[in-house]
């Protein structure tokens, strides 16, 4: 399972922006913060875990997305 990936591909249906790498900022690909929750319920479910509420205000690009299910998944949280 890539977590990358399936950001990617989840953030993907929501811009036009066709390069998308770990360090893209949000903000830049021109989604709003609704459109960031609903790929991030989706992602949630997929993966069966839940990010903590406290975290979801830090994340600002893909890889605060991807950190924070890589350490809720290496943390077994369910």
């Amino acid at each position: 399972m890539n977590i990358f990936e399936e950001v990617k591909k989840r953030l993907a249906k929501k811009t036009s922006v066709k390069k998308i790498e770990m360090d893209t900022v949000l903000k830049d690909l021109g989604i709003d913060s609704l459109d960031i929750m609903d790929i991030l319920i989706k992602a949630e479910e997929q993966f069966s875990i839940q990010i903590p509420d406290d975290k979801l205000m830090d994340i600002k690009s893909v890889k605060d997305i991807v950190e924070a299910f890589e350490v809720e998944l290496n943390n077994g949280n369910n």
